[in-house]
């Protein structure tokens, strides 16, 4: 393999003056610069980009962490790509690694993946999945670069203050929650599991359209530790027993909201016609139901595209500590809503007069 000496004695100057050049660095005259370039492309002389990385002690390599997920789904693919994406454009690699811990775990005995015990090996980290407080003590203290995530954090109430971007999953689902009742539903329930904070916000959205319009709140919120599909099919189930039906249904993801779809097909209930359904996501892979699921887009691209700017941010300035931000999602209306049977506005309209 040609070395950066051969190219120098090629092109009739020192080995410095073929670094400048080759690393855009120092000034070299056009004639100089071109005798260079062209020895290299005559010699094929390759850059040893592990030195040069070593010379400048950063690695450009930036590790995605999804961590306690199970499902690698959609959503994390497209978050995935903008990252890898945008930090293609600034020059860095992206390596991807799962992880599994507990919250529990005392900072010092969390075992972490091999990446980020090997010191020098990435420049940041950008974290998906559920996390802990107890790993982000552990980035701090090692001073590693990280953004993450936000909406899946359990560390605390709330997400923390700094390097953080979220979805504003609380006022979509406050505006979902209000589109159906300007559709004329009365009966309108919250399925999720509300034992994890991304449900449990999604549900604090709900009620707070619920309260402001003085109706009673309805759904399922139990804490069943089952798949999301499984666990809108059993919700749904179960609502459907109630003396009380809903006419609308909010799924607090997209994959509970196929899982009502699933209840409602195997009843051979209608979809829109007898109940409205909403779901979280605008995942893709539901897009062969049909009648087409109304969804809330969270916008995984632009979450991808911030979490890397920040990221980049702080690698640049160390001491840097940015506020974490709250992006808006927006509600993608379709034909699974519409207003409620007309039999339930009669009946509504009776029970009002009396």
């Amino acid at each position: 393999m040609p070395t950066i000496k051969d190219v120098a004695a090629l092109a009739g100057v020192s080995v410095a003056t073929v670094s400048r050049v080759l690393n855009q660095s120092g000034y070299a005259d056009a004639d100089t610069r071109t005798r260079v370039l062209d020895a290299v492309s005559e010699l094929g002389y390759k850059t040893n980009i592990h030195w040069s990385r070593l010379k400048r002690k950063s690695s450009n390599t930036i590790l995605f962490l999804l961590s306690n997920h199970a499902n690698f789904n959609t959503f994390h693919t497209r978050v995935l790509e903008a990252c890898e994406k945008n930090l293609r454009a600034k020059g860095y690699d992206l390596v991807f690694a799962r992880h599994e811990y507990t919250g529990d775990m005392r900072p010092v005995d969390l075992p972490l993946p091999s990446m980020l015990n090997h010191e020098g090996s990435i420049d940041g980290v950008l974290l998906a999945g559920i996390h802990y407080q107890n790993l982000v003590s552990v980035l701090r203290k090692r001073q590693i670069p990280f953004a993450m995530l936000g909406n899946n954090f359990e560390g605390f109430a709330g997400v923390p203050p700094h390097n953080c971007v979220s979805f504003d999953d609380l006022t979509a689902m406050q505006d979902a929650t209000q589109y159906l009742l300007r559709l004329g539903h009365r009966r309108v329930a919250f399925i999720g599991n509300t034992s994890f904070p991304w449900f449990r916000n999604r549900h604090a959205g709900y009620l707070r359209a619920i309260d402001a319009s003085e109706l009673t709140a309805m759904g399922v919120t139990e804490n069943w530790r089952i798949s999301n599909i499984d666990y809108g099919t059993l919700a749904l189930a179960q609502l459907l027993r109630e003396q009380e039906v809903p006419t609308a249904i909010l799924a607090g993801n997209d994959e509970i909201a196929a899982g009502c779809w699933k209840e409602l097909t195997r009843r051979q209930i209608q979809i829109p016609s007898r109940i409205s359904l909403i779901g979280i996501g605008d995942r893709p892979e539901f897009s062969i139901l049909e009648p087409a699921l109304t969804s809330i887009s969270v916008f995984p691209e632009q979450l991808g595209e911030r979490l890397t700017l920040m990221l980049i941010e702080q690698i640049r300035n160390p001491r840097l500590s940015l506020p974490s931000e709250l992006l808006p999602c927006k509600l993608m209306e379709r034909a699974s809503c519409a207003p409620p049977p007309e039999e339930f506005k009669l009946h509504t309209l009776k029970r009002n007069s009396q």
